[in-house]
């Protein structure tokens, strides 16, 4: 389950669109990490469309993040899919995470202290080894959530922001200290979210770079399991 952040549909009506313009001479499609475009085999050739099938964008595309050019299909649904947090010099630790576990293998995962899902995956994560996870709350869900976000972020007990972030305690605003806190952290998360196409939360960083959106109950072992490194 996804709590999202911006609805499906406009995705899938510019999909539809895509599909009812460019399906005819395209033998196979793959989305693209850019807003309203995606990647098409066309006359055995890779062409960069916009998603209603109007414009055919002629030239290279560099991806800047894994530093090479994209020539094939599963080139793009790579870039689609996976984040080299690495080769981005990403500091999650600048973000002010809640961390759990000492495992060798990092997760980034962005919630909500307001999402269920995200309740349900965090329970999940203690049961996991091997893994440090780093947990960035948002406030995706609205006005009550950003309450909470910034109060465990400034709160005067780190350990009960701690309880709160893991589950432990219901979420809640819990005492902070004054108005000379420094939020920039939250900002930061925001950012980020923005940059790694975040439009709903739960969202996952796998240790190797495979990114994931939504989660089910009992999902999260076997997904790390299948991680490349």
């Amino acid at each position: 389950m996804l709590c999202k952040i911006l609805t499906s549909a406009v995705l899938a009506a510019s999909a539809l669109s895509f599909q009812l313009a460019f399906a005819q001479s395209a033998t196979d499609t793959a989305p693209l990490p850019i807003n309203g475009m995606i990647a098409a085999v066309k006359n055995e050739k890779l062409a960069f469309v916009s998603d209603n099938g109007r414009f055919v964008f002629r030239g290279s595309l560099y991806d800047t993040w894994s530093q090479k050019e994209i020539t094939t299909l599963a080139e793009a649904e790579r870039a689609s899919n996976y984040i080299d947090l690495a080769k981005l010099r990403f500091r999650v630790d600048d973000l002010a995470p809640f961390t759990f576990g000492t495992g060798s293998k990092e997760v980034v995962i962005f919630t909500d202290p307001l999402c269920p899902s995200c309740h349900q995956l965090v329970q999940d994560l203690k049961q996991v080894k091997g893994y440090t996870f780093k947990i960035l709350e948002l406030s995706a869900m609205g006005p009550d959530s950003g309450k909470i976000v910034r109060s465990l972020h400034c709160a005067k007990d780190k350990s009960e922001a701690l309880a709160v972030a893991l589950g432990e305690k219901k979420p809640r605003v819990v005492d902070q200290v004054g108005d000379d806190c420094d939020t920039s952290a939250i900002g930061k998360r925001i950012i980020s979210a923005q940059m790694f196409g975040v439009k709903g939360v739960p969202f996952m960083i796998r240790n190797d770079g495979l990114v994931r959106h939504g989660y089910e109950k009992g999902s999260l072992e076997p997904w790390l399991a299948g991680a490349s490194q």
